[in-house]
């Protein structure tokens, strides 16, 4: 039987092994805590280091952004002036007042309006007064709404004269006082903050240039043009008031003369477009209704703007605005239309062989000019490529250019032949021109040469072609 001693001994060894076993079992679940900790931070890292990971692929994504903003700027802030283009804002007004015709009474800036925000854009308002009748008071509007610069009418007021004696009129029209007020925003560069710097920005910039040219089209502002008078009344103005226009206008006899005149030259231009477009018309016949067309049509507008003035009975004035002003701007848009391009780009073989037919006769009979015009404006439609039947025919052509070009340059010529003498023996034959001895043989210039010396006459060489001048 163990002894007392042995006993204590054991329990206390027992007792220090359950100390130590406990310990150990706190010390590791304290460890598994710090591992978990750990874990948890080294998840935390990761997840850290996915979401800049992220960013650095959404990097040059956003850098592309930045750059084509920033080479937009120019166009963002474009439309609102700094200080010195709000100067050049007050001289644009003076030009615009020249081309509405309205008569400037005053310019200042608004009450409170300083421009002295501390933000990146501070509004200014301006007031300008001035006379005008409502069409130069519409179209003065029209150019300020479509100012490069961010400019908008945000008030005005219109006042007629108060008596018929104070009435003032300009071409029929009533001459009113108008008052707009004018807002705008000054950008202030000092507020925008530092830019950061992109690796590589100008190669960058190149890359992108087509992402930068389409971003500006979409902020680009859409501008509408008023159309002017188009017929219309004066609406602030009452029609059964007498006195408002003077007792000098043309008769509406006349007016309605001039009226039916360019009704008719109207008419008779559309049916000349509808014929040269015409398909079974020929392409000589159409490039001579095409010049004539164009001489008309030249002759027309340059009498538009006397016409206008002149009619000024108002029923006579909404029939011209809707049947000569409206359908000259659809002649002018159908001409710079182009055709529907055939399949075949080229001239056909008759085409050409009828060129050639016109373009001998045309030099035959001394039409130089007019062979070398009918040449150029069928030019592209001859490059026929050199495996094409038709090169032989397109070069005939391009052969016959070259001599009408050259015979008209010749003809330019400063060439005063004051005299001649033909030798009739071995000794070459020589002239005296513009006050200088030349034999034949002799170069004048690098491509003129004096071929053959005539007692009539005189052969030149000119540009690999043989000429003529006569004494």
């Amino acid at each position: 039987m163990a002894s007392w001693t042995q006993k204590k001994l054991l329990m206390t060894m027992g007792g220090v092994s359950l100390g130590v076993c406990m310990l150990a079992g706190g010390g590791v679940y304290y460890t598994h805590g710090l591992i978990d900790e750990v874990e948890i931070k080294i998840a935390e890292k990761a997840n850290a280091v996915l979401a800049a990971d992220a960013k650095i692929k959404q990097t040059r994504k956003v850098e592309t952004e930045v750059i084509i903003l920033r080479e937009n700027l120019g166009e963002y802030v474009k439309i609102l002036p700094d200080d010195k283009e709000l100067i050049d804002f007050v001289r644009m007004l003076q030009r615009f007042e020249r081309e509405s015709g309205i008569k400037s009474t005053g310019l200042q800036q608004a009450k409170g309006s300083r421009g002295n925000a501390k933000g990146r854009f501070a509004p200014i308002s301006y007031t300008f007064d001035m006379t005008a009748t409502l069409w130069q008071g519409l179209k003065f509007m029209n150019l300020i709404e479509n100012f490069e610069r961010f400019v908008s009418i945000t008030d005005f007021s219109i006042k007629k004269p108060r008596t018929t004696g104070d009435v003032k009129t300009i071409d029929g029209e009533v001459v009113h006082s108008i008052k707009l007020t004018m807002q705008t925003y000054k950008y202030n560069k000092a507020a925008a903050g530092q830019e950061v710097t992109i690796p590589g920005y100008e190669d960058r910039m190149a890359e992108l240039r087509e992402e930068i040219w389409k971003r500006m089209q979409e902020i680009r502002l859409t501008h509408y043009e008023h159309p002017g008078v188009q017929g219309r009344r004066d609406i602030f103005v009452d029609p059964r008031e007498n006195g408002l226009a003077g007792g000098s206008d043309p008769s509406n006899a006349d007016q309605r003369d001039v009226l039916e005149k360019d009704i008719g030259a109207v008419a008779d231009l559309n049916k000349m477009l509808e014929k040269c477009r015409a398909e079974g018309t020929p392409l000589m016949e159409q490039y001579a209704i095409e010049k004539l067309f164009k001489s008309k049509l030249t002759v027309l507008l340059a009498n538009l703007d006397k016409d206008a003035a002149f009619i000024v009975y108002r029923p006579y004035r909404l029939r011209w605005a809707q049947e000569v002003v409206a359908p000259i701007k659809q002649l002018q848009q159908r001409m710079i239309t182009p055709q529907s391009k055939p399949a075949d780009p080229y001239l056909s073989k008759d085409a050409i062989q009828d060129l050639i037919a016109l373009m001998t006769d045309d030099c035959n009979s001394g039409q130089l000019e007019q062979a070398r015009q009918r040449y150029e404006s069928l030019q592209e439609r001859l490059a026929v490529p050199a495996a094409d039947p038709r090169y032989g025919l397109a070069v005939d052509a391009k052969s016959l250019h070259h001599k009408a070009s050259t015979a008209l340059d010749f003809k330019r010529l400063d060439l005063n032949i004051q005299g001649v003498v033909v030798n009739g023996g071995t000794g070459r034959s020589g002239m005296l021109l513009n006050g200088e001895v030349f034999e034949e043989g002799d170069y004048i210039a690098d491509d003129l040469l004096v071929k053959q010396v005539e007692e009539e006459q005189v052969w030149f060489v000119f540009r690999g072609l043989t000429l003529v001048r006569t004494m």
